[in-house]
This record gives C-alpha cells, structure tokens and sequence, in this order.
C-alpha cells in the first residue's frame, strides 16, 4: 500500500512539473513558430500573389490562425470528438474534406511546405497538451487506429476553420452530440 501511495505522489509531482512548467513553455514555442509560419505566409502572398490562389492563401492562413488562438485546446479528447463529429455530420464532412482537399491541392510548393509544417506544429501541440496521457496511450493508439490513419485525422483537424474547430472542441456542443 506505501508503494501505491509513494507511485502516486510522484506521478502527481510529475504531472504538476509538467503542467505548470515544461507544458506552457513548449505552449509558448510552438505558438511563436506558429506566428513565424503566418508571416512567412503573409511574405510569400506578397512576393508571389499571382500564383498563391486567394482561396489556398485564406485556408492556410485561417487554419494557422485557428491553431495560434487555440493551441491549448489542440489535445487527444479533441482529435477524438473531432472524428466523431467527422462520422456523424455529413455537412461537416464535406466542409472539412473541401478545405483539406484544396489544402493539399496546392501547386506553390512554398505554400505547401508551410501546411506541411502547420500540421508537424498541430502534431507537437497534441503530444504537448496530452502530455502525461501521451507516453502510456501511444501503443493502443497506433494498433487501434494505425499511424497513416492518424496522421490523416491530424491534417483534417489542422484544417478546421475558427467555427468547426469551436464546435469540435467546445465541451457544451459535445454534450449534444453524444
């Protein structure tokens, strides 16, 4: 029983070191690389604005800007929620796979690094914010659902607007979901 208690005192010594300290820290650089890749968007719209689509350029831009405001919230419950909502929303369906698929459609391969690597920030902002759920889940995760299909329900969340995502995430929708 002293074990028990002395294993649960130092995981919760841990989960707090991590939550308090390391977690905002990473918060914090994946936010100032993510302002990083915005501007390097915005110069790119600049110097190549014929041949960056306006539509490409919104999509991109709304989608680094949706990651930036709600970096905290990108998590595994919202990956999940989000796959559930993608099953059973047709409408959200077809919002979704329209932007994801004019997101990778992009010819300018600048434009396509730049979602190349808003999705590697939207990856790391899941793994920072699940954190302590992360090292222990990561085997079930990849037999349940398979990496090539988890990394294709990363791209689709990496493309949320501001509105989808706050519907995906926002624990009152859930509710009425389920």
């Amino acid at each position: 029983m002293s074990v028990l208690l002395a294993v649960m005192v130092l995981l919760t010594l841990a989960h707090f070191i991590y939550e308090s300290i390391l977690a905002p820290s990473f918060r914090l650089k994946i936010r100032y690389e993510a302002l990083a890749l915005r501007d390097e968007l915005r110069l790119l719209k600049m110097q190549r604005g014929g041949t960056l689509d306006d539509k490409h350029y919104e999509y991109l831009q709304d989608s680094i800007n949706t990651m930036i405001s709600n970096l905290a919230r990108f998590d595994v419950a919202t990956l999940g929620l989000s796959g559930r909502v993608y099953n059973r929303d047709l409408e959200f369906r077809v919002r979704v796979d329209e932007r994801a698929r004019l997101l990778e459609d992009c010819t300018l391969p600048e434009a396509r690094s730049l979602r190349r690597r808003n999705v590697v920030l939207v990856e790391r902002a899941i793994l920072v914010n699940s954190g302590m759920l992360v090292a222990p889940l990561v085997p079930f995760v990849l037999m349940g659902v398979g990496l090539s299909a988890l990394k294709q329900r990363i791209r689709k969340l990496a493309s949320l607007s501001e509105p989808d995502f706050k519907r995906v995430s926002c624990p009152e929708w859930s509710a009425s979901v389920g």
